[in-house]
């Protein structure tokens, strides 16, 4: 397709509330900055994913938002390490 470098969305463990069926599987509800999103695998398949696109020439680029968490309100004891 001609293209060098992949943008993927934060891989971050994302804001998940099973009783109010809020779930934040698309990276920007980060509640963990330390691990990885099970929704997009294991840390192990994104050094996998970066050694393949590296074998191919191409840069993989995550996106990572620090401008906001998950939807918390004011109960910023969720969100590690900022809490």
């Amino acid at each position: 397709m001609g293209f060098d470098a992949i943008w993927i969305s934060p891989v971050i463990t994302n804001y998940e509330n099973p009783s109010t069926n809020m779930w934040g599987y698309h990276g920007y509800w980060g509640t963990n900055w330390e691990t990885i999103n099970s929704h997009f695998g294991t840390s192990n398949d994104l050094q996998t994913l970066v050694d393949e696109a590296h074998k191919l020439g191409i840069w993989v680029m995550v996106d990572v938002v620090a401008n906001h968490v998950g939807p918390v309100g004011m109960d910023f004891s969720q969100i590690y390490p900022m809490n």
